[in-house]
């Protein structure tokens, strides 16, 4: 196929998308923007009973030879500006290059169907809803959609490897980005006048000293050359400027490439509030949600990847990167082989994911398209 062409419709389906942004499990304008582009190529789909998420199988389901490309199709509720021409105007925002993960996979659609006679087996396209909340890979392994895939893969477009040209993919074995995991923690004290502060149990003081208490664990308890990032990022209290509150909610994040250390953390963060919160006569009720286990990519896969992306010419980075944003990819991970891409789609400003000026370059968009297609076609020749 003729890549000039193949990117074009890419770039129109990425723009089409990037204009209709939804967050969430349900996703209607979206799910329909995939069927209608899957119909229009005489292709069949399964949708999920949990949310927005679908599927469609290229080739032969029933030789029992399956292999999955994934991609998720879900946006940010942060107000664009970046000033484009097809920005959205709903109040989300395709922050995050997944209305180009939906393209790119809807690119390999046709791809695969120009190679409909290379594939010994079936290629399973996935759009998955909820990637930013960590819960549309769980919501796909439920549905059953994904019973009876050999391997996986799936790519990351836009900055996660800051340093990685644009136009470069990152295809490596083992870790590759990083747990994360969500903190909630509740410091409740008693409140008073801000004159009279003897009568309070000041619960500000208090989350103060915690979140100092946390921010330790990485440079006094882990060793300084382990991965490690612990960040608060919401601190919600009080009403008035002269009254002291009775509670102040705690909201942050830590990310690691170590089960040992993702536990030491978790069991660190409660003993830490608890204690601290005990000596200043306040309580605090701590939860850490577990939302995504670590990348890890499997050998055998990242080396076909690797095999493939030179036979075709792309070009691949090869300096070890890690990346600690996280991704609900690892959930597919943890049940079926594969490997996650980053591919750099860096432009000069280089606006990090999540920002609502975030831009990419759509110049070779085709590529994670043609790549991921063509390492089905080869795993399914190997099965």
């Amino acid at each position: 196929m003729d890549y000039n062409k193949l990117n074009d419709i890419i770039v129109s389906m990425r723009r089409d998308l990037h204009r209709i942004p939804e967050v969430g499990t349900e996703l209607p304008q979206t799910k329909n923007y995939v069927i209608n582009k899957l119909k229009e190529l005489g292709l069949s789909y399964k949708e999920s009973s949990i949310d927005s998420g679908l599927i469609c199988d290229i080739g032969d389901a029933g030789s029992g030879n399956i292999v999955a490309v994934r991609a998720d199709m879900d946006g940010l509720p942060i107000e664009e500006e970046t000033g484009l021409e097809y920005a959205s105007k709903n109040g989300n925002m395709h922050a995050c290059g997944h209305d180009a993960h939906t393209a790119c996979l809807l690119g390999a659609a046709y791809y695969l169907l120009e190679n409909r006679a290379k594939i010994n087996g079936c290629v399973r396209l996935v759009f998955q809803a909820a990637e930013e909340l960590a819960r549309g890979a769980h919501n796909m392994l439920n549905s059953g959609l994904l019973n009876g895939v050999k391997a996986i893969v799936g790519t990351h477009i836009g900055t996660l490897a800051s340093n990685v040209p644009s136009g470069e993919f990152v295809l490596q074995e083992g870790a590759l980005m990083a747990s994360n995991d969500r903190i909630f923690i509740k410091v409740i004290g008693k409140d008073a006048h801000g004159a009279y502060p003897h009568f309070s149990i000041d619960p500000i003081l208090t989350a103060s000293q915690i979140i100092q208490g946390i921010y330790n664990i990485k440079s006094r308890e882990i060793l300084a050359t382990e991965p490690v990032i612990i960040s608060i990022c919401m601190v919600h209290a009080g009403s008035q400027y002269n009254i002291i509150p009775s509670e102040v909610n705690i909201e942050g994040t830590f990310r690691t490439f170590s089960e040992k250390n993702r536990a030491f953390i978790t069991e660190r963060i409660k003993e830490i509030a608890q204690s601290i919160a005990c000596a200043n006569r306040a309580k605090a009720e701590v939860v850490i949600k577990r939302r995504g286990a670590p990348v890890i990519n499997d050998k055998k896969i990242a080396k076909q990847l690797n095999e493939v992306c030179r036979e075709l010419g792309f070009k691949k980075h090869d300096n070890h990167v890690l990346s600690m944003a996280g991704e609900d990819f690892a959930d597919y991970l943890e049940e079926i082989k594969g490997a996650f891409i980053l591919f750099s789609t860096m432009t000069e400003k280089n606006i990090a994911h999540h920002n609502s000026k975030f831009e990419i370059d759509e110049s070779k968009l085709y590529q994670p398209s043609v790549l991921m297609s063509e390492w089905a076609m080869k795993y399914l020749n190997e099965l």
